[in-house]
């Protein structure tokens, strides 16, 4: 199954700052579109897709909310202040977690106390991770494995810094055109092409 994680650097990992932050700087209602592009599909869900959205303007520890169309249930619906509310349930219920512990929601998200860049780092001991540039390959000729990592961050470009580690440690980076999109609309770009090689 494909995996797309996202670092929200400005989202605060506080239900009520996150809520509060809604069409203001930190933009996390991009996450609901995230969510949509990631996971839903006419009359229904992926249930191949997972989607991790890592949240990191924290008093202690990033958070991880982890959805898995395999477990998904009842998300509360399916508009942007539904989705929203969702992510916020989840931090309210993971707001105590200690280093690397989890907890799941009634919903079947996944919340966890975890950095970008120790998922990162998790997934390369078992998956082929992408990181969107467009310096890199092009997506239409490159060699993308059915279960493929893709990393994505929210309206903050990654740190260079953070760039040159990822690549140092065998993320490879794949380009999706000359037009530099939205994390959302590379999603659904993502989906396309996989859903054209691989359900064709």
């Amino acid at each position: 199954m494909p995996e797309f994680i996202v670092r929200a650097r400005k989202a605060s990992t506080d239900a009520q700052q996150f809520l509060a932050a809604v069409g203001a700087g930190a933009h996390v209602e991009y996450l609901a579109q995230m969510i949509v592009s990631a996971l839903f599909i006419s009359k229904g869900h992926r249930q191949d897709t997972r989607l991790s959205l890592v949240l990191e303007d924290s008093a202690d520890y990033s958070r991880s909310i982890t959805l898995d169309g395999a477990v998904l249930g009842d998300l509360g619906g399916t508009t942007e202040a539904a989705l929203l509310q969702l992510i916020a349930n989840g931090l309210q219920l993971g707001r105590s977690l200690g280093k690397a512990e989890s907890i799941a929601t009634a919903a079947g998200l996944m919340v966890t106390a975890i950095s970008f860049e120790h998922l990162v780092k998790a997934k390369l001991e078992t998956h082929a991770v992408f990181l969107l540039d467009p310096k890199g390959e092009d997506i239409r000729t490159a060699e993308i494995p059915v279960d493929a990592v893709f990393l994505l961050t929210d309206h903050i470009p990654m740190p260079r810094k953070t760039f040159k580690s990822m690549q140092r440690q065998g993320v490879a980076r794949i380009s999706l055109g000359p037009v530099m999109l939205q994390a959302s609309q590379c999603i659904s770009i993502i989906q396309n092409e996989l859903d054209r090689r691989y359900m064709g």
